[in-house]
């Protein structure tokens, strides 16, 4: 098995500790409490200025989980945190192109339910 590669094909774009959405409180009703508090959407934005397709993981605590596809030639890609990853510890974005060899990851991220993180993905 090939080691990663540590060269600087990922750059960390923005990360955005609190996006800014009102919300309304829901009508009383009968809903139950549970489904009434929901965590905000975590979100990642993968921009591939890269000629060849990405695909994309979350890396926490040593488990990768692949979060989908990146398109190459500068298209953005957006993709959900799952959830349980998102409230303890740091994360890693890793891709890996389609048809090449190699890997690269970020640096060690701390991410919080409702942040939009951006990663650039280098020619």
């Amino acid at each position: 098995m090939r080691a990663a590669r540590r060269s600087p094909l990922l750059t960390l774009g923005v990360v955005l500790a609190l996006a800014a959405c009102s919300k309304t409180p829901p009508p009383e009703s009968d809903v139950a409490p549970e489904s009434a508090a929901t965590q905000p959407r975590t979100v990642l934005r993968v921009t591939n200025q890269n000629f060849y397709d990405m695909n994309v993981f979350l890396v926490h605590s040593g488990q990768r989980s692949r979060l989908g596809l990146a398109t190459g030639n500068g298209l953005t890609s957006t993709f959900e945190f799952p959830s349980q990853w998102v409230v303890n510890g740091t994360v890693r974005i890793l891709a890996t192109p389609v048809g090449a060899q190699g890997a690269d990851f970020t640096q060690p991220l701390q991410v919080r339910p409702g942040d939009v993180v951006a990663v650039t993905i280098q020619p």
